[in-house]
């Protein structure tokens, strides 16, 4: 069986993210990536804030925005994209690598809340479960997961049980890894040879989020 890793790319990385997509690419791993929502979700977030759009508006404008990220993603990689499974599979069978643009698939089914506390991170590990894929790469702008931040101490491990209220991951990702059972790393993805290591099972800097 092909294994396939997802990982998902925060808008934090957006300046970096053709270091991040060409590391992806000369990997060899199969890899379908999630793009977070960035300054576009930002945005959407204001405006939720300032009680110009309802709840349900802000959850489906601001996973559109990954859309928009993936696409600027595909644009400046020349990796292909897709809205839906079928087609994302179908990439794969003939390319390591495919983007994924999330907002058809998450916004067709009511499997996650329409909440701040559910981002691409949480979207990242629905459509993980949906490609039996057991493992998930968060690549964000920090090294992983503090004790305290800032300043706290990087933590190498930590249980999905007690990880509410630290950083780097939304509120809800903890649950759907636990329920979904799959091994959840969360990494600096400016250091991409970082991302490389989690691919071989080498132990590098970053958090790796137990079920246990």
């Amino acid at each position: 069986m092909v294994i396939v890793y997802v990982v998902k790319i925060g808008g934090s990385l957006t300046n970096n993210a053709v270091n991040i997509l060409e590391n992806l690419k000369k990997s060899g791993e199969k890899v379908v990536i999630i793009p977070g929502g960035g300054n576009f979700a930002n945005v959407v977030r204001n405006l939720h804030e300032n009680e110009k759009i309802n709840d349900i508006s802000a959850h489906k404008l601001a996973t559109m925005c990954t859309d928009v990220t993936g696409t600027y993603f595909s644009e400046i990689s020349g990796i292909k994209t897709a809205d839906n499974l079928f087609d994302a599979k179908r990439i794969l069978q003939n390319e390591s690598i495919v983007i994924i643009l999330p907002s058809n698939i998450i916004l067709s089914t009511d499997e996650l809340p329409c909440s701040w506390e559910v981002t691409s991170d949480s979207f990242a590990a629905y459509i993980a479960k949906l490609l039996n894929s057991k493992t998930l790469i968060i690549a964000t702008d920090v090294d992983g997961i503090y004790d305290k931040y800032p300043e706290g101490k990087l933590l190498n491990t930590i249980n999905t049980k007690t990880i509410k209220g630290f950083t780097s991951v939304d509120k809800h990702l903890p649950k759907l890894i636990s329920e979904y059972g799959i091994k959840c790393f969360v990494v600096n993805g400016n250091h991409p040879e970082r991302i490389n290591n989690i691919f071989k099972g080498v132990v590098d800097t970053y958090t790796k989020i137990t079920l246990k």
